[in-house]
Formats: structure tokens, sequence, C-alpha cells
């Protein structure tokens, strides 16, 4: 059950200045599959389509160091050490993971970033799911499936035009909806978009769902013919990333669909410790949107890594919900500094 649509590259927008096509915000008849929910210490960035955060993500799949499993609130209930590398392995293969192998001119302005800091030798092409032509003939070219024998879709070799949180347009960016729902689809799964989940409750009202489960849904895009639905089914996996899913939980116990989830929901939650900074180059030569969204990393100290983001061409829209940074304490002078900077900035 997928609230959002399923896109195609004629519906995935150029640029992100194609609201219609980029945001998810039914209601103002924004259809597309980005959303952002502001909370009061975080904005949560997420995607809302077949093929969920892969539809918008940056392609960029990192595992983590081996220090990861020794801290959190994960630490000690299993041997992480040894137990994740085979998930990492079979994950990495499903989304044709590969070393980045090309680097734009926002790459080697990081690079030469790196060098000033004194960190030169940390920096490092990302490990990527993207289909990237072999030679350079290639790119562009649509061929036969590269990645399970023939059984996927055909692809076209990625043409490095910085579109990958875009949805790609051009099926060089592998997209959950191109692996695993695609394949799951071939084998007689079903994908039932533009459905929204409303309740989830035992049926027989055995608690421990041992008879199964009802599942009521709603169309997500209707405003008065909502066509509810119900389903029956065996079991329920609940994979709408953190937020979805605590919200869906959430509601859940407190209308008494399932009250016995746990009341410890929601209280350990972990963002992936992202900063966004955007960085303005004035009277630059280059396209800096030239490359993946993100091509190449470096690493100031043992806790920080830096990495060039980027969009396609022309999609400044993210600008609107940014401002300058600003130095000093909280108060009116730092109100005072921020209108200066921004006069400079104007000028």
């Amino acid at each position: 059950m997928e609230m959002g649509r399923r896109g195609t590259p004629e519906s995935l927008p150029r640029t992100n200045w194609s609201m219609r096509n980029w945001l998810w915000r039914p209601a103002l008849g924004l259809r597309g599959f980005f959303s952002m929910r502001f909370f009061r210490h975080v904005t949560i960035l997420h995607g809302c389509a077949v093929g969920g955060g892969s539809i918008t993500y940056c392609c960029t799949l990192l595992v983590p160091p081996e220090k990861v499993w020794d801290n959190g609130s994960w630490q000690g209930l299993a041997n992480w050490k040894s137990e994740m590398p085979q998930y990492y392995e079979t994950a990495s293969h499903m989304l044709g993971v590969v070393e980045n192998r090309f680097l734009g001119p926002a790459d080697r302005l990081l690079q030469r970033t790196a060098a000033q800091l004194g960190v030169g030798r940390t920096f490092y092409p990302t490990r990527v799911g993207v289909f990237q032509a072999s030679r350079e003939e290639l790119v562009g070219q649509t061929v036969p499936d590269p990645f399970f024998n023939g059984e996927g879709p055909q692809r076209t070799a990625c043409i490095e035009c910085g579109g990958c949180m875009l949805g790609c347009r051009h099926g060089a960016k592998n997209t959950v909806d191109k692996n695993y729902l695609y394949l799951g689809e071939k084998r007689g799964a079903q994908v039932f978009a533009e459905t929204k989940i409303v309740d989830v409750r035992p049926l027989e009202g055995i608690a421990d769902g041992g008879n199964g489960y009802e599942v009521r849904t709603v169309d997500s895009l209707a405003f008065f013919n909502r066509r509810s639905r119900r389903f029956t089914c065996r079991g329920v996996v609940f994979s709408a990333s953190a937020l979805g899913t605590m919200e869906l939980l959430f509601h859940l116990k407190d209308k008494g669909s399932l009250p016995a989830i746990s009341n410890q929901l929601g209280r350990y939650v972990r963002t992936n410790s992202e900063s966004l900074i955007g960085v303005r180059a004035p009277r630059s030569r280059e396209d800096l949107s030239q490359g993946i969204t993100i091509g190449s990393g470096i690493r100031v100290d043992e806790h920080t890594d830096i990495q060039a983001v980027r969009y396609s061409e022309g999609s400044g829209a993210i600008s609107l919900i940014s401002t300058i940074m600003t130095g000093g304490r909280p108060g009116p002078g730092r109100i005072a500094l921020w209108i200066g900077n921004r006069a400079r900035l104007f000028l």
C-alpha cells in the first residue's frame, strides 16, 4: 500500500521549480514525490511515491564504520559487527552499488577545499546506486537490464546531469521500483499506489493477530469520494520509514485498533545527523550541477564528513526556505548582523 503515485519519465520534473510534479501536498494540488515536515529542532525530508524515499534520495549508499555498532540504543542487542555485513552485501547487490566514476566541477572544488584544510588525503568518491557507463561512448545509451540477468527493466546509462533527487527521468538511478518492487511484481506481488491506510486491526478480535488482520484504505488523492476499501491478510509489515510508520502506529494505538503497541514507541528516534548548508559560487564559469547528486566527500575529523550535493541545472527552489548563515549570540545584535549581511549580499 503506497500513499504516493507511481512516477514515470513524463511525470517526473525537469527542475524543482515544477512544484506540482515535485512536492507532495495533495490537499494543495501538488502531487509530486518530495515531502518536507517541519519540527522544532529538525526538518524531515522524505519521499512519497512507489519506490518510497529512493525516488528522491541522493543515491549515496555508505556502509557504517564498525564503531557505529558500539554506540546508541542498539548496542549489545546482537553481535552487529558479524551479523550486518551479509545484509549490506545483499542490499548492495540489489541496489547496484558502484564507486562513483564521474567527478564533476563541484567535486573538484571540494577536493581543492580539502587540500586547503589539510585533509586532502581524506577525499573519496561515494558509493552510489546508479547505472554508470563503463565507457564514455555508452553514456546516455539504453541497454537491456545489466543487474539481474535480464530479469529487470532496461536501463539508460547516467548522463551526469545532477538530477538524481528529482527522480531521474532518464532511468539511470537504481530506485526501488526498478529492483525490489519490479522483481516482486513479476512474481505476483501487487502494489496499490495512491492508497492511504487508515486502519489496521486483528480479525475476530484476537489481539495477537493469530487469525490475521483487516486493513482499511482510502484514496490518498481524493477529496470527497475516497473509495474506502477493505483487505484481509495473514500479516502486516509497516515500512513507511520512521516518520510514516510512527504516525500510523500512534494513530492505531490511540484509536484502539492495536492497543498493545508498546509505550516505548517514538522514544528512541535518530535522524541521519545531516546539516544542509548552501554554498554560493559567484561568477563561476563551471556548471556545478554536473555529476551525481553526491559524487564525493571529505572527512574533516572522525565525526564529520562533508559532501558536495547538487540538483540539476535551474533547480533553485530549495533556496526559498533558506537564509544566510550569521554568527553571534542570539538577540538584537545578531538580528542586526543578519540584516547587515543580507544588505551586503544584495549589493
